[in-house]
């Protein structure tokens, strides 16, 4: 079981995105930063989605818009 007092990745991810979505390189120095990459873009990825919406959506369309980008493959950068 996790310590709520410490923080974790997804934690550490929404904490520094704003500062990290602005880097155009990452220095990937093991797994964890593999993982802060893949949620940072995924974040992104989220909020054009929401973004791109002709009116600004209600929390429910929000929520309907936001499953359907979960179940789609997210393009992983190294990947082929």
């Amino acid at each position: 079981v996790a310590d709520p007092e410490q923080g974790d990745i997804i934690d550490e991810t929404l904490d520094l995105f704003r500062a990290n979505s602005l880097f155009r390189n990452f220095e990937i120095k093991g797994p964890a930063d593999r993982l802060l990459i893949i949620l940072i873009l995924y974040i992104s990825d989220c909020l054009a989605k929401i973004g791109s919406a002709r009116t600004v959506p209600t929390q429910i369309e929000a929520s309907k818009m936001l499953n359907t980008l979960s179940v789609d493959n997210l393009a992983i950068p190294g990947d082929a």
